[in-house]
């Protein structure tokens, strides 16, 4: 009878750090690429981005109400300092060139290829759809964890050139937090709040939200 409970006991055990073990349909590759399928099938997202933009020795911080979109116009608002409330930035889908309504936001290029604080919001759409995410992993934060992705030119060497990190939510995929960085300095941060993601109507049938509730108010 001891002997039987023994076994018993050593095959609960067993069972039991088989089941603690993460599956590969668990790995941040295997998220990272169904992340990237469901980032192109986004009709657009709406939501809140913190910025703060490291130039040499001048820090600028600011708000924005965002609402990207991939066929139309996406809209960036400042909404914060109040000295720059109100300013808008436009860019059209496929044309790449930003307009604004009253002031500019003109505190210079982080890179040499032109890269703006505010161009980098859809720059970093462009890299969940179609960069080279040359590393994934499991990092925890300040929420738990998170799924990080690195984007960088495949043609240059860790810390060449302009790089993007990049923090999603494993859960609900949502863009948490994002790093430009150009040859090894972190020129940008940006933390996304209220991130509410729509895909295409020919994907779900009924323009459902991703990573939200059944309401259709999602967010981080």
């Amino acid at each position: 009878m001891r002997k039987l409970l023994s076994c018993v006991l050593m095959m609960t055990l067993l069972l039991a750090g088989c089941g603690g073990q993460q599956s590969e349909s668990d790995s941040p590759e295997q998220l990272a690429a169904k992340i990237r399928g469901e980032y192109l099938s986004l009709s657009g997202w709406t939501g809140q981005v913190e910025v703060t933009a490291h130039y040499d020795q001048q820090v600028y911080q600011f708000t924005l109400d965002a609402a990207w979109s991939r066929e139309g116009e996406t809209v960036l608002t400042v909404t914060a300092p109040e000295l720059l409330a109100g300013v808008t930035a436009r860019i059209q889908a496929g044309e790449g060139r930003l307009e604004y309504d009253g002031a500019g936001l003109s505190i210079g290029a982080l890179d040499d290829q032109g890269l703006t604080p505010i161009a980098a919001v859809p720059a970093l759409m462009d890299q969940l759809g179609a960069g080279y995410i040359a590393r994934s992993a499991w990092q925890e934060g300040e929420e738990g964890r998170q799924l990080y992705l690195q984007c960088r030119d495949p043609e240059r060497a860790e810390g060449e050139g302009t790089q993007y990190e990049l923090w999603l939510d494993p859960d609900t995929h949502a863009l948490e937090q994002a790093e430009v960085s150009v040859d090894g300095t972190t020129r940008l941060s940006l933390v996304f709040s209220d991130f509410t993601m729509e895909l295409t109507s020919n994907e779900t049938g009924d323009d459902a939200d991703l990573g939200g509730d059944p309401s259709g108010s999602s967010g981080t």
